[in-house]
């Protein structure tokens, strides 16, 4: 019988603070022109689905030093950092956070770290050179031989991209094992801009780590099958660019209404190469671009409400943190033991989709 790729644990990593709905709000209207009401900062996050976010660049006292925000109750001197200054932010917090899930992956791990062979990571909201695969590798003590593959910039979907990788290559040999890390610190990414979708941006974004192992043969559930689609007519719907002030987000209020459009026959096609239907899966991890993504995808695949709970739950604990975040929704349905088979969900600057089946 032919060995299945399995999915190890899933370790997840948060940042030491977290970021409440009032003190985010108090961030918000600190960072806001003053043409922006704080009526309208209200309204976006009571709808934003999230009650505290991951906040790396938070520090204990509810400064924000990157942005000139002093502690809570303190007085706030605002500054709009550069994208240099951002990135040795991005630098400082993703690598002291990848390393964390890569630690507790390999730990949890019966192998060790001299059996990885392969190191996988993903994240879209900073560069660097060497940047956190070689902080991993030296503080998990991986082998100085190890195979190296980066996935970056492609957004929300990431995750699953990764995942394909580390699937072909421990396809390809018994004895490969690839450790997959994805981090994120979206947070050194907010700005003063009037524009609605960079107010949402600072809304709902949000920091964490998260790794695993996938090998042959292990005993982990399946990773059976990834697969991919670009809806057409999408291209300028969402976007994630390098300016001088930041990474800047294009995000279009029409995506629900795309992903309503063109999702359904996607998913019925994909499944039935795997002769399953939408009613055969017993867990859905979607990532949570937002409410109104949960409710797109739940609403135009008929699934039952209870459907996007685990990712609504993942969103209002955690924020959006970009790819990671589905790591961090898989890791709860295997908590919660839910029953499979699942699939993962999530979409990025394209507009494009994933897809990950698990088994």
């Amino acid at each position: 019988m032919k060995q299945a790729v399995r999915l190890g644990p899933i370790a997840v990593a948060n940042p030491p603070h977290r970021l409440a709905t009032a003190r985010s709000l108090e961030v918000a209207r600190a960072l806001a022109p003053d043409e922006v009401s704080t009526a309208v900062l209200a309204r976006l996050h009571d709808r934003s689905g999230i009650e505290q976010r991951n906040c790396a660049i938070l520090d204990a006292d509810g400064g924000v030093p990157l942005y000139g925000i002093g502690p809570q109750g303190g007085d706030d001197d605002p500054r709009v950092p550069g994208t240099a200054a951002r990135m040795i932010a991005y630098e400082e917090h993703a690598r002291r956070l990848a390393v964390d899930a890569a630690a507790r992956a390999i730990e949890a791990d019966a192998h060790g770290p001299d059996r990885i062979t392969h190191l996988v990571t993903a994240s879209c909201t900073g560069f660097d050179a060497p940047g956190v695969d070689r902080s991993v590798m030296d503080a998990v003590d991986l082998r100085a031989d190890i195979r190296r593959t980066h996935v970056g910039f492609m957004g929300c979907h990431a995750a699953v991209n990764a995942l394909a990788v580390a699937r072909a290559f421990a396809a390809e040999d018994p004895r490969h094992r690839v450790l997959v890390v994805c981090v994120e610190i979206s947070s050194v990414h907010f700005h003063r801009d009037q524009r609605l979708d960079r107010l949402i941006s600072n809304t709902l974004f949000a920091d964490g780590a998260a790794a695993t192992v996938v090998a042959l043969g292990d005993t982990g559930p399946e990773l059976a099958a990834t697969a991919a689609t670009v809806i057409p007519d999408t291209i300028d719907v969402m976007g994630w660019r390098i300016g001088d002030y930041g990474f800047e987000m294009t995000l279009g209020a029409e995506v629900p209404a795309h992903l309503r459009a063109n999702l359904p026959a996607w998913i019925e096609r994909t499944l039935a190469a795997h002769e399953l239907s939408i009613d055969a899966i017993g867990g859905w991890a979607i990532h949570p671009g937002g409410p109104r993504v949960i409710d797109a995808v739940v609403e135009s695949l008929g699934l039952p409400e209870d459907a996007g709970a685990t990712s609504r739950a993942v969103l209002r604990e955690h924020g959006n943190m970009s790819s990671v975040t589905l790591l961090f929704i898989l890791d709860r349905l295997a908590r919660d033991s839910s029953p499979g088979p699942w699939v993962g969900l999530a979409f990025g600057p394209g507009l494009a989709g994933e897809f990950l089946l698990i088994r």
